[in-house]
């Protein structure tokens, strides 16, 4: 840890600093400073952190001339707003878009609450002992996706009157390939009324926008409901070297005759 690590966690007498908020804030700035290309500089300073919040006391924006015609792109992608969309569910609105940083805490009870021997997805991020944890580097990356390699969708509804997230999927690029492989989860009392097609159709509408030429998903053999989830998507299915795994796939672009 370093030094001001342990200073920020309060020095001769006096309380620490709320490190959620000070990271929620640090997180925020370069969010921001992604998705403005327009902003050429911005200083904030100083920038009072406490136990009671954090407050900027004096900050500047500058951003670019209209001499510059091509604004200077970031390294990163910025987060993709495009997938972001309101889908009616169960006579109420749900949210289905791209996975947030904030979403750590509802992701995780998400994870520990799903059903993983029956959703399009092989890779639980659960232990299998009584704890039931969740493997934070597996919650880290997927909370802090990389927008350009995976696009993380996350269904936003209610569980006991509190906002909750009620299903996820994701469609990652393959390396040196024009395919994406895809999965999904639903929380098993949202299963079977629709919201696991409504999530899937909202994927494979990511991955056609992305350019892939074909989805595909490893699915457990013996896992029929999933089977016969993609089946209904028209997803064709057949054998890997594994005995014990099916691989289902889609075709996105049409293929060239010979």
């Amino acid at each position: 840890q370093t030094k001001i690590y342990e200073a920020l966690k309060g020095v001769r007498g006096m309380k620490g600093v709320d490190t959620d908020k000070l990271k929620e804030v640090m997180v925020r700035f370069s969010v921001m400073v992604v998705d403005h290309p327009e902003i050429m500089e911005c200083d904030i300073n100083p920038l009072i952190a406490g136990p009671d919040g954090i407050v900027s006391l004096d900050s500047r924006v500058l951003l670019h001339g209209p001499e510059v015609k091509e604004l200077p792109q970031p390294a990163i992608r910025p987060y993709p707003y495009q997938y972001s969309k309101a889908r009616d569910f169960a006579g109420k609105k749900v949210q289905i878009r791209p996975v947030l940083h904030e979403d750590e805490d509802k992701l995780e009870k998400f994870y520990q609450q799903a059903t993983w021997s029956r959703g399009c997805d092989t890779a639980s991020p659960v232990s299998k002992g009584k704890s039931s944890e969740v493997d934070r580097d597996h919650l880290v990356k997927t909370c802090f996706a990389d927008f350009d390699r995976t696009i993380v969708l996350v269904v936003e509804g209610e569980v006991n009157g509190e906002k909750a997230i009620i299903a996820a999927g994701r469609v990652n690029k393959v390396h040196m390939s024009e395919d994406m492989t895809c999965a999904l989860q639903v929380l098993p009392q949202f299963a079977k009324k629709g919201l696991g097609k409504l999530l899937a159709q909202d994927l494979i509408a990511v991955a056609k926008a992305e350019g892939a030429a074909k989805v595909r998903a490893n699915i457990h053999s013996s896992n029929s409901a999933a089977l016969n989830f993609v089946k209904s998507l028209k997803f064709s299915i057949s054998k890997t070297s594994d005995p014990e795994l099916l691989q289902a796939s889609l075709e996105l672009k049409a293929k060239a005759k010979l």
